[in-house]
């Protein structure tokens, strides 16, 4: 009974209705494959935003940032200059001109495009011992959050309310209160997710694989514990992502390989209050670093194995290729991955 009840929520999470079902009966007969494509670099893309079918943006190693708005066939180095020093291990992209990027490690800075890359403003800096970002999301264009491993026991939590121009820490008491040992993982972008109008999510890991959650854009954060694996600093959550404002799913288990990935997947129906592990025919096959639901899919990557999930099966399908992360385009008309040595590739059916 009870692994029937998490097949059914499961399947409940990446049900699609039945207009998406008409529009993708087409593709359902087709097996998903990522379309490797060229980024004529061999940066590790970690940070991945995609906008629609033909535009998206990477970053990642090395200060690199590039750019495509012909769906992949070219890609464009749009890197900010003189920052090749730098890891900017997440992008939020709005369009084909205007993307925020962050770095990991120290300096900590935000830069901003409006033009497509050919010129950036930095729009936060910060020198500050231990601080390490891992991961932004935004609930609109307008309104944004980022957040960092805890200094003095408390996350960074990093705010904008005008579209990335200006950013405010939270207050300190504000801050969710991680564990010692704990931490974020900058390893897709999305080990922080917004969902809906108010929704925020940070997953963390080392010694306990936790979720903090907010209903009011971050001002307040309550703490569960998720059945992830943990104990170990490579242990935890990577990847979140959110079907609706209830039903969720994250990913993650041990980077060192997915040999040592055992309980690496867990559903929320509740909004994220509470987790519970997908049973072990029905997850992923190994350590995964992002999850993406679109349409009737889950599709979830790793830097050694990629698999995907449609509803009505009974297992995930292996997929060639690596990668670090996948996403979602913003009109829902497409899906993007990036990884290791400048992988980045699209979606097809074939």
């Amino acid at each position: 009974m009870k692994n029937f009840l998490a097949l059914s929520l499961l399947i409940l999470i990446v049900s699609c209705n039945s207009k998406e079902e008409k529009k993708t009966e087409t593709a359902e007969a087709k097996t998903p494959y990522w379309q490797a494509q060229n980024s004529n670099t061999t940066a590790g893309f970690r940070g991945l935003s995609a906008v629609s079918d033909q535009v998206a943006w990477a970053s990642g190693s090395e200060g690199t940032v590039i750019r495509t708005v012909d769906g992949g066939q070219t890609w464009e180095d749009v890197s900010v200059p003189d920052t090749d020093t730098l890891q900017y291990r997440d992008i939020e992209a709005f369009d084909a001109n205007t993307a925020i990027v962050l770095s990991a490690g120290l300096p900590a800075v935000i830069y901003k495009t409006t033009d497509g890359g050919q010129s950036w403003k930095q729009k936060y800096f910060s020198m500050a011992e231990g601080t390490f970002y891992d991961a932004m999301d935004f609930w609109n264009e307008q309104e944004g959050i980022a957040f960092g491993d805890a200094i003095n026991g408390r996350l960074l939590v990093l705010k904008t309310k005008d579209g990335g121009e200006t950013w405010e820490e939270l207050p300190f008491e504000q801050r969710p209160q991680a564990l010692d040992g704990q931490g974020g993982f900058a390893a897709s972008g999305t080990v922080m997710r917004t969902v809906g109008e108010s929704q925020a999510y940070i997953g963390l890991g080392g010694n306990e694989a936790s979720i903090f959650y907010s209903f009011d854009k971050g001002e307040t954060w309550a703490k569960t514990i998720t059945p992830l694996q943990s104990g170990q600093p490579t242990e935890g959550i990577f990847s979140i992502d959110f079907k609706n404002e209830k039903e969720g799913l994250i990913v993650g288990g041990d980077y060192r390989g997915d040999s040592l990935t055992k309980i690496n997947a867990a559903y929320t129906t509740d909004g994220g209050r509470n987790w519970f592990p997908v049973m072990a025919g029905m997850k992923p096959n190994g350590y995964r670093s992002g999850v993406a639901i679109w349409k009737n899919y889950v599709f979830a990557v790793g830097r050694e194995s990629c698999d995907y999930y449609k509803e009505g099966d009974k297992a995930y399908t292996p997929m060639q290729g690596q990668y670090y992360a996948v996403d979602v385009s913003r009109d829902g008309a497409a899906v993007w991955a990036s990884g290791p040595r400048g992988a980045v590739a699209k979606l097809g059916f074939k």
